[in-house]
């Protein structure tokens, strides 16, 4: 391999001599200075040394490979155990590392790696050898099945729950039930047993009062089970228990789960009756004494702030004509007002307060049951959405509207105290509730200006809280920045071109169905053309306005042909992409540029710009200054690769 040291440049001195650096570099890799060579790079010319590295086995590289893997591995929590200084999920008890017919040799802490492993925990645990060598990997996965009771690919854990709860399903139950497939459970329960075994279970009927929502939930949550309903769609009192291996012969095992299963349920009824002697102006007074966040006020001033900020986004987009304009009977700022100033409450039930997972779930029962319009109950349960990636996404207006508030309303209180995401913390979820922003918008085509929508927002803490030394018009920036950078990592998530994303938010514009409609547009046109008759041009203009001051064109000192006809093509295609992106015609918009670009480089052809007329040229400048903003009400793109 090359290793290169430093540039020719500061290489060798005026004798044609090494330098320092070249005779540092060459005894830090234990060679002769004259033994160095040139190499060009896209960097310059660089002094180096060819290096020959002999070759390992498999076997000598794998066990230094394995141990940095396991030390690399990290998850939300980690322990220690016994004397051991490593970091893990579990204690590990042992290491099977087997290549081929080789024991691959290494000690882990105190733990030394063998051919051995053990069958499953519960039913016997006992050593067993690996035999080798295993004809592939599908082997080894039977090999564990028949011999350890252990089915290692999760996928296939999957599929033998799935198809117990259908033989259920279908045959015992004849589908006149069906059990509830939450994703989310299921996948936490597929990686929690080793040899899945499906157990059913019955409450009695007396909990079934409790609501469906919170009853489903309080199924779920905790024991990890999975509710049932019956034909009609209304709980069951049947429950599913996925257990790790064990055979229920003699009942104990589902008896037990009954009875765990029975306390949850009576604490979930014991504190829904509770709160069903207490009202929202209760919970509503209860809020002003929780502390949203130290120096931000509470709960109670939370809400407050969101009445405002959803009728700030309500009033601008109908302007818009997204948004229906309210009618004297049925407001959807009355709605959001009401939605706005409840949705907090029931974080001081005491449902929540024992069971937080049922937030927003128990605010949507409890405003159902108190009679409140059920676009507003709705909101309560949607303004948490989404929870987790991949989650739904609200659907009413009420409800999404409330959801940017929400969120809109926690980042600029995080960013004003600075408690601002860097590398991967993020404390307070601020990334996912970007995200939950950007996903609402888009879903309901809301196309808001997350620059207004964060200054106002800011605007609102500011009135009322004291920050010292901040200054605010950075600060809403660098939140919209925030914000409109999870549109970004959603690009990279879908592994789509992200120097898309770059060229268009150097417009500075941050209205979000019109950076996605742009976005999406510039993405279209690179499947058929390419970027450099939309970026050569534009190009042309920035090199030759770089470092320049300008001012407004003068249509007098225009003499040339080709200048005053681009000038005439500027003020024309200027207005006209306006017009076409304005009606969602942005593809149209991008023609126009492309044909835009054939004026500027016959302006470029057969004008200079740089006269020795000093006005004459100020003015070429300020025409090419024009032009560039031309291109920039779409999109930067010098910005964009040529691929």
């Amino acid at each position: 391999k090359v290793i290169t040291g430093p540039p020719k440049a500061i290489a060798f001195d005026r004798n044609g001599n090494h330098t320092d650096a070249a005779v540092g570099f060459a005894k830090s890799l234990n060679v002769d200075a004259g033994k160095l060579e040139e190499f060009k790079t896209e960097r310059g010319t660089y002094l180096g040394i060819r290096m020959i590295e002999h070759s390992k086995s498999t076997v000598e590289v794998l066990p230094d490979l394995l141990k940095n893997l396991i030390l690399l591995m990290s998850f939300s929590k980690q322990m220690t155990w016994g004397d051991y200084t490593a970091r893990f999920a579990r204690p590990i008890r042992w290491i099977a590392a087997i290549y081929g017919d080789d024991v691959v040799r290494f000690k882990f802490e105190s733990i030394e790696s063998s051919n051995k492993t053990y069958s499953h925990r519960i039913l016997g645990a006992k050593p067993v050898i690996i035999p080798s060598p295993l004809k592939n990997v599908d082997s080894y996965f039977e090999f564990l099945n028949k011999k350890c009771r252990v089915i290692l690919n999760p996928e296939k854990r999957k599929e033998m729950i799935l198809n117990s709860l259908k033989n259920l399903e279908e045959k015992k139950w004849e589908k006149k039930f069906k059990v509830i497939i939450d994703e989310n459970l299921l996948n936490e329960v597929v990686n929690l047993v080793e040899f899945p075994n499906v157990l059913e279970g019955e409450f009695p009927d007396e909990f079934l009062y409790i609501p469906k929502e919170i009853l489903i939930k309080a199924i779920q949550h905790h024991q990890r089970y999975f509710a049932v309903v019956d034909s009609s769609g209304e709980p069951a009192t049947r429950f599913i228990i996925v257990q790790n291996g064990i055979e229920d012969k003699t009942g104990e095992i589902v008896k037990g789960n009954i009875r765990v299963l029975k306390a949850r349920l009576n604490d979930a009824g014991f504190f829904y009756k509770e709160d069903k002697r207490e009202d929202f102006k209760i919970w509503l007074d209860r809020l002003k004494g929780v502390i949203f966040y130290s120096g931000l006020g509470s709960l109670y001033d939370k809400s407050l702030r969101l009445q405002k900020i959803c009728n700030f986004i309500a009033e601008s987009l109908e302007k818009k004509g997204v948004l229906k304009k309210s009618s004297a009977k049925e407001s959807i700022k009355d709605r959001l007002n009401r939605a706005g100033i409840l949705c907090k409450c029931d974080l001081v039930t005491n449902l929540v307060v024992e069971f937080p997972e049922l937030q927003g779930l128990v605010g949507r029962e409890y405003a159902r049951e108190k009679k409140e319009k059920e676009e507003v109950a709705e909101a309560i349960f949607e303004h948490y959405l989404p929870r987790f990636a991949g989650d739904i996404l609200p659907e009413t207006d009420t409800g999404s509207i409330l959801s940017i508030a929400d969120k809109v309303d926690t980042i600029a209180g995080m960013f004003l105290v600075g408690n601002i995401p860097s590398g991967s913390e993020d404390p307070f979820a601020l990334r996912r509730k970007a995200s939950g922003i950007i996903l609402a918008a888009l879903k309901k085509s809301y196309d808001i200006d997350l620059l207004k929508i964060c200054e106002f927002t800011a605007g609102l803490y500011i009135k009322t809280v004291n920050f010292k030394n901040i200054d605010s018009q950075r600060t809403v920036r660098e939140m919209a920045d925030f914000i409109i950078a999870r549109y970004r990592f959603r690009l990279e998530k879908q592994n789509k071109r992200t120097d898309i994303f770059d060229a268009v938010i150097e417009t500075g514009r941050y209205t979000v169905v019109d950076f996605d409609l742009r976005c999406k547009a510039v993405e279209q046109y690179l499947e058929k053309e390419k970027i450099e008759r939309l970026s050569e041009p534009m190009v042309r203009c920035k090199n030759i306005i770089k470092g320049k001051n300008f001012s407004q064109v003068d249509e007098n000192l225009l003499n040339e042909e080709a200048e005053i006809k681009l000038h005439n093509q500027a003020v024309l295609i200027r207005n006209r992409i306006k017009i076409y992106m304005n009606s969602g015609k942005y593809h149209d918009a991008l023609l126009l540029l492309v044909e835009f670009g054939g004026f500027i480089n016959e302006f470029f052809d057969k004008v200079l710009v740089m006269d020795r007329d000093e006005a004459v040229r100020q003015n070429r400048i300020n025409l090419v200054k024009d032009c560039t903003d031309v291109y920039y009400i779409f999109a930067d793109f010098s910005k964009i690769s040529q691929i």
